[in-house]
């Protein structure tokens, strides 16, 4: 595997020029970068702005008279406790949930309530290792997992299959660029997985810690609760791609095979962070004061896994802008999240994609490990 680029020093750095750097130098090239939402932060790329420097969504939102930060909703949250408190001993093996960890803010705020609200929920944890992991998430597990007392199963596909999901995808993305296309299937790969493994331990509930925006956006539910039916279903495309174009048989029957016995129905697919919505820097604030996470190895451009800054350069050259601003668009205009902190994270992106500053050698060694070139992702450095 080439690594010849410290992808954590990179993230580090790139990290410390958004938030000391950029804010001055953001003034001094200003024709390097697109014209973005006054309120929201996101790009005219993305969406058209008026003369005012407002973008289509907020005006909308401001002609509707919308609060710009909204509600929890106390009902919703109450109708997750039910349904966890009484998975609790329900399991046909020795767990009543498996709960998917990556190692980062999100998954570990997840079991940690979990155990404080539920005590008696049997949980089994799990990573699913694409190939790629931040090696700051992998610490983040290393240092946690004691810290939860909670068990905790790897599952690692072999590299050959992953490089191939990328490859592929990164080659035909779709209107949602990589946020739609390539993150979207590693997902969908990774819950097929913990689906797999529920099935096969009998496990009742499977705990993804998806924000609000993935599960409406990304899997189009508008619940906490992925419908059974649904679940019920084999897999047999991501992102609108054909399984069968992209792997042989036996690599295709390694995702969600679906419902194989009518007498055993299928394991339930909950997203509670969808029901609890909270803010991102009260999940910040929490792992912290529980003493599971470090601050400064809390953010995401640290924990993500190594392909997400290819996957915003190629997103930036295809489009002019990261797909994944949507979603960070969004929740700044629903009060969850700083504007000024992720606008200049995608202005500097925008701005790095191009000039390849930072980022050029760990995009060029990412490539090299996929066996892709610039030209096959239709990369083109100034």
């Amino acid at each position: 595997m080439a690594q010849d680029v410290d992808p954590v020093k990179t993230a580090r750095m790139f990290e410390f020029f958004v938030q000391r750097v950029w804010p001055l130098q953001r003034r001094f090239v200003g024709s390097r970068i697109q014209k973005r939402c006054t309120q929201c932060g996101a790009s005219v790329k993305m969406l058209p702005l008026d003369a005012r420097g407002i973008c289509s969504e907020c005006d909308r939102q401001n002609a509707q008279g919308k609060p710009p930060k909204r509600e929890r909703d106390p009902a919703l949250e109450a109708e997750l406790g039910r349904v966890l408190s009484a998975a609790q001993g329900t399991g046909g093996g020795a767990y009543d949930a498996l709960v998917m960890f990556s190692g980062g803010k999100d998954s570990t705020y997840m079991v940690r309530r979990m155990q404080m609200e539920h005590p008696r929920l049997r949980i089994l944890t799990c990573t699913v290792d694409n190939g790629f992991m931040s090696p700051v998430a992998k610490s983040n597990l290393d240092e946690v997992l004691p810290r939860l007392n909670v068990d905790h199963v790897f599952l690692r596909p072999r590299r050959e299959f992953y490089v191939k999901l990328f490859r592929y995808t990164l080659m035909h993305l779709n209107a949602e660029g990589s946020y739609g296309t390539v993150d979207f299937s590693d997902g969908e790969f990774m819950l097929d997985s913990a689906r797999n493994l529920a099935a096969e331990k009998r496990i009742p509930l499977i705990l993804c810690g998806y924000s609000r925006y993935q599960v409406e956006n990304g899997l189009g539910l508008h619940h906490f609760e992925s419908p059974r039916e649904r679940e019920r279903q084999p897999r047999t495309e991501t992102a609108g791609l054909k399984l069968a174009d992209m792997f042989d048989a036996e690599e295709q029957a390694l995702w969600w095979r679906g419902q194989t016995d009518p007498a055993v129905d299928v394991p339930r697919l909950l997203f509670p962070l969808y029901a609890w919505d909270l803010e991102e820097e009260e999940i910040k604030r929490k792992v912290v004061e529980w003493k599971l996470i470090q601050d400064r190895n809390q953010s995401p451009i640290v924990t993500n896994h190594r392909l997400i800054p290819l996957l915003g350069v190629v997103d930036v050259h295809k489009f002019g802008y990261s797909s994944f601003e949507k979603e960070f668009c969004r929740m700044i205009r629903e009060g969850k999240a700083d504007r000024v902190q992720w606008q200049h994270t995608f202005e500097f992106l925008e701005y790095t994609s191009r000039t390849g500053l930072f980022v050029k050698p760990l995009v060029l060694d990412l490539l090299k490990e996929l066996d892709l070139t610039t030209e096959d992702v239709g990369v083109r450095f100034d």
